[in-house]
């Protein structure tokens, strides 16, 4: 299980890369957190 990070600072894990953010609505803007 990964942790993703979006640009606005919204986390969400999962195995794969969110595709669109929950709370900013912006979409291919997640990065893995370490």
């Amino acid at each position: 299980m990964a942790t993703w990070k979006c640009v606005c600072g919204f986390t969400k894990e999962g195995r794969c890369k969110p595709q669109k953010c929950e709370k900013c609505g912006e979409k291919g803007k997640f990065v893995k957190a370490e």
